[in-house]
């Protein structure tokens, strides 16, 4: 149905010309489309787009069962418009905008305020576009929409954090300094046009920022706000606003709040050059040197603008067969010849300019050596395409898929959902086809396919050959360093009539499309909170539950092979992991085939179970599975196959040490506290030794004696699941393993009144950046009342963690703070990665939790209510789709506790718990001075720290500390609650003078100098087990 809105003139001429069917509203406030809006059958959504008088466009969505509101605001302005004396004011602008209003000049009122009410945001700068988007909680969007809205009115860009913000502009620039997408991205941005935008640098640093525009007498911030009050203006702004509320009202809410925005009228930037010219940047290879060991080929050919005659999908077209990984492909003909691990392809829109064709090939060490035949090969396939013509019969398939997607299109996340289409609302998409335009090709126009491949030649492309392999480099690039050489393309690979190799071939037509859609709705049925187990013996157990809520014709269906073979040694798990990735590349093609119709397969290891997962829509799922289960139990390996993959993960373990520094403090943290875990040194040794045959005699003693625990979820009978069950059995047939010899690793319990430090060094020498990984723990995560009262904490004191040791102390750009929680332990961890030294991030971190006692007591009743809900909320927070559901109940039963309730159970237990019980539980577990703490932090320390190494006093010395007995109970507990608080702020003002390079780690802390002898000295927790008899979820029939 079109909006039901009273028409009125345009007499008094607020509105210059009305669009073709807009009409203005009574009130003359605003104008609307009043066409219908095209949707999926599956969205029972409700949709209104108008323009304000400012030219602000909104299109504002009706969701009356969405428990979060959300809303998204993207200015056509980016990192194209940044001055040439000022690169990254884009960039700078979208962190400072957010740091106060007139109407709310507190610095972080939007960011307290989304806390409080179960919300969250976040913005992006790329070339043409900048967007800011937030979610809260639904009956919060008025105000939120309303502080919102001011930064685009009168935004303050406070002088007191500019300084900040550059510095965490310049944080964020670092830290992107070793990742080799932002420096291969950046390359290609410098070798462009440089008289074009897209050769600019984008992200900016405290160079671009305030060194070099110093030098020039020019004030960074007074620059800023002209620049703002030059490009931001309404008329280049699209709004999108999604809410419970009726539409009427969010309407009145845009109107209200938005149309205060000035409109300057300023006019899209149109570059008058072209960010690859023929014979300059075309036809030219850039060799370079990545920081992690990959091979990768990438060609980039400029192609023709994919928003016009976006319904003959002409681009999808070339992408789908170029990136196909069935028979007669690319792909499958260069894998034959051991030369790659997997393809991409696909059609990129960098601006509204420039469209291009990317293919990205992940090269083996083999293929490195015949790249420019790996080139020769793709451009073959693309010549034999050509002459073949297009096909009508492939287009067809390929628009069938999208209907198919389109009709069965599920909610996504309210922000992720409102981000994409102001984001689309720039496009040149009819207004009524704002939301199907992506998914519906319904014309066939054979001359725009022909004129379209007639593009995809190599004299047209940029080649990109990135290893650290390759050597002659004589360039390195300004920003990110990067090491490369320019040349031409060997002139040989440019044929005009190649020889086709004649194992490349059209794809055959997919036999997984879906052709049975019946959905058995019932209504009036309430959903069932849980699955049942429809079976459970000494072989298997089946989990199982219909869809009664999304009626759609999906399936999430899961099988874990449990077995302690897994991870009995490092061999046995790399072997798990070669016998894995190698059935993974032998099945590829029927996969591929599969996931181009909806149905997805993966395959990995959890602890002691190897799983797979398919999911998608039910039609064709047995038959997946069924085709999954033969291939893995016959499976013969391909030598040629085995050595590449073998390769390949060895390149992964060697890259996981040049992970950034907050990810390996995450990794060292598990390697302290797991019970069993095997280094990445380990499983490079036992990959050494590993040879096929070891993986050939390997794998099936993984089926002959194992637990199958299966999950059935969806649009799919009880005795169909049953009978794959079965199926699944039968395939196998694997005797009987006693359930006494499965059970999750465990994990330390650290004793009480200890303080640990675990140091490394990053591998990476030019890595500027150091992390620490700061854990408290509190107790066993089955423990409710230790659970509940950390959640409430970690609530309250999340937005200040960012707000102190992000925003105010500039410690770095990354940094959260969050509930760890874990087999048989749980607690709180805070994680923050900085160019400062790591000892000096601990202090920083001690001594904010010294101050954050004093938010928990100085917070009103209150407050301290808004935090409890906001909390319970996000607990008790809808489903937003069949996989969201499905993957919670996966969660439960992976984890080996099957507490389907335990949302429901904690929002209950939260609402008793008083702001005095989170008090005395935060002195006892958190505060920095507590007796009974219970600390471990993971330091990974840069080699090129900017400050001055700090002095350890701590204990250096092994774990032997711990056979004593834990210390005493604290002799001072009678002293007074004034003479704590006294001494809290004594050390947080003496810590607060202290410079980096006086900083200490404190006498008490131990550090750990050989993990394995501090893991045998410590006792363990409880592994995990059911919070109920497993005979609780019997099904009703179970018990006939």
């Amino acid at each position: 149905m079109a909006p039901h809105i009273i028409a009125s003139d345009n007499s008094d001429g607020i509105f210059n010309e009305l669009p073709q069917d807009f009409i203005i509203s009574k009130d003359k406030s605003y104008i609307v489309f009043n066409k219908e809006i095209e949707k999926s059958s599956n969205d029972d959504r409700s949709y209104r787009i108008i323009r304000l008088s400012n030219e602000l466009e909104a299109l504002i969505i009706h969701d009356a069962e969405a428990d979060k509101a959300a809303a998204s605001l993207d200015v056509n302005i980016g990192s194209y418009h940044d001055p040439d004396n000022l690169l990254g004011l884009a960039h700078y602008c979208e962190h400072l905008l957010f740091m106060g209003t007139e109407k709310y000049p507190k610095e972080n009122d939007y960011s307290e305020f989304l806390n409080k009410h179960n919300g969250s945001y976040n913005a992006y700068t790329y070339t043409e576009n900048t967007n800011y988007h937030f979610e809260v909680g639904h009956e919060h969007l008025e105000p939120a929409l309303d502080r919102f809205a001011q930064f685009f009115i009168s935004p303050l860009f406070n002088a007191d954090c500019t300084d900040r913000e550059l510095k965490a502009v310049d944080s964020e620039y670092k830290g992107y300094l070793q990742n080799d997408d932002w420096r291969l991205y950046q390359l290609q941005k410098f070798n462009s046009n440089p008289e074009h935008p897209l050769s600019k640098f984008s992200v900016g640093n405290l160079e671009t920022l305030k060194e070099l525009p110093t030098k020039e007498g020019i004030d960074t911030r007074d620059e800023l706000i002209k620049w703002y009050e030059k490009y931001y203006s309404a008329n280049l702004m699209k709004l999108c606003v999604l809410g419970s509320d009726p539409l009427e009202q969010l309407t009145e809410w845009v109107v209200e709040k938005f149309s205060d925005i000035k409109n300057k009228n300023v006019a899209p930037l149109i570059p008058v050059e072209i960010p690859l010219r023929k014979d300059v940047e075309l036809s030219k290879q850039i060799l370079a040197k990545p920081v992690k060991d990959n091979h990768t080929l990438a060609v980039y050919i400029p192609i023709p603008s994919l928003r016009e005659n976006y319904k003959t999908k002409a681009a999808y077209y070339a992408a789908h067969l170029i990136g196909h990984e069935g028979t007669g492909s690319i792909c499958s003909l260069l894998k034959k010849k051991g030369w790659i691990t997997s393809i991409y392809a696909g059609p990129d829109e960098i601006s509204v300019d420039f469209h291009m064709m990317t293919m990205n090939v992940y090269l083996t060490e083999d293929g490195l050596e015949h790249y420019e035949d790996v080139l020769e090969i793709i451009f073959q396939y693309i010549e034999m395409l050509r002459r073949e013509g297009p096909q009508e019969w492939i287009f067809n398939e390929i628009s069938s898929l999208n209907q198919i997607t389109w009709r069965f299109l599920e909610k996504s996340w309210e922000s992720s959902y409102v981000c994409m289409l102001s984001n689309r609302l720039h496009q040149t998409y009819p207004h009524n086809e704002i939301l199907s335009a992506p998914y519906i090709s319904c014309e066939y126009e054979p001359k725009l396919i022909t004129e379209m491949l007639d593009c995809l030649r190599i004299e047209n492309c940029v080649v990109t050959l990135v290893s650290r392999l390759l050597s002659g480099f004589d360039k390195k690039e300004k920003w990110f360093n990067a090491e490369y050489k320019y040349e031409p393309i060997n002139e040989n690979l440019i044929k005009v009539n190649p020889v086709i190799h004649p194992d490349l071939k059209l794809c055959p037509p997919n036999e997984f499309i879906p052709t049975n859609f019946t959905v058995n709705k019932l209504n009036n049925v309430t959903p069932k909170t849980r699955p049942d187990i429809i079976s459970d013996n000494d072989l298997s157990r089946v989990w199982y539950k219909k869809d009664d809520k999304w009626w759609i014709p999906k399936v999430r269906i899961e099988f874990a092979f449990k077995t302690p073979l897994i991870r009995l040694t490092p061999f046995n798990l790399v072997k798990t992991a070669l016998y894995y990735h190698v059935f993974d590349d032998a099945f590829a093609e029927e996969a591929y085939d599969a996931s181009l119709a909806g149905l997805y397969y993966s395959i990995y290891t959890v602890e002691d179970s190897l799983r797979i997962n398919v999911s998608g829509y039910n039609d064709k799922a047995s038959i997946l599975v069924e085709l999954i289960m033969k291939r893995m139990k016959d499976l013969v390996i391909n030598p040629e196959r085995f050595k590449v993959l073998k390769e390949r993960l060895k390149r992964d373990y060697n890259n996981r040490k040049l992970y950034s520094p907050n990810t390996l403090a995450s990794i060292y943290d598990s390697q302290l506290f797991n019970e069993t875990y095997y280094t990445t040194e380990e499983r490079l040794s036992a990959l050494e030794d590993i040879n096929i045959e070891d993986v050939q005699s390997f794998y099936p003693e993984l089926f002959k004696q194992m637990f199958i625990e299966a999950q059935v979820f969806g649009n799919m009978e009880k005795d169909e699941a049953m009978k794959m069950v079965k199926m699944v059995e039968e395939i196998f047939k694997p005797k009987v393993l006693e359930k006494s010899r499965i059970h999750r690793g465990r994990n330390v319990r650290l004793p009480k009144g200890k303080k640990y430090v675990y140091q490394r060094d990053v591998h990476d020498k030019d890595e500027l950046n150091s992390a620490i990984e700061y854990y408290l723990q509190c107790g066993d995560n089955k423990d409710k009342y230790a659970r509940n009262r950390l959640q409430i904490i970690a609530q309250v004191i999340e937005e200040a963690t960012f707000d102190h040791l992000r925003t105010k102390e500039q410690l770095g750009y990354s940094v959260f703070s969050y509930v760890s929680s874990s087999v048989g332990e749980i607690g709180l961890l805070i994680n923050l990665q900085s160019e400062r030294d790591s000892v000096y991030l601990e202090n920083r971190v001690e001594a904010f939790l010294i101050k954050a006692q004093s938010i928990i007591e100085e917070m009103s009743e209150e407050e301290y209510q808004k935090q409890k809900k906001s909390l319970i909320d996000n607990l008790l927070e809808k489903e937003k789709n069949i996989w969201h559901e499905t993957s919670k109940y996966a969660n439960h039963i992976t984890n080996d506790y099957y507490d389907f309730n335990i949302d429901i159970d904690d929002s209950e237990e939260i609402k008793t718990i008083t702001k005095d019980d989170v008090l005395e539980f935060y002195k006892i577990n958190i505060h920095p001075k507590s007796p009974k703490i219970r600390k471990a932090s993971i330091h990974v320390r840069s080699l090129k720290c900017t400050d001055n190494n700090s002095v350890d006093k701590a204990t250096t010395t092994d774990s032997k500390e711990n056979d004593k007995s834990e210390e005493k109970e604290n002799k001072d507990n009678d002293e007074s609650k004034e003479k704590d608080q006294e001494d809290d702020e004594n050390t947080y003002a003496k810590l607060e003078r202290l410079k980096p390079e006086n900083y200490i780690l404190s006498e008490d802390n131990i550090i750990i100098t050989d993990i394995s002898d501090f893991k045998n000295r410590m006792c363990l927790g409880p592994t995990a087990t059911p919070v109920v008899p497993l005979k609780t979820y019997y099904n009703e029939e179970m018990f006939n």
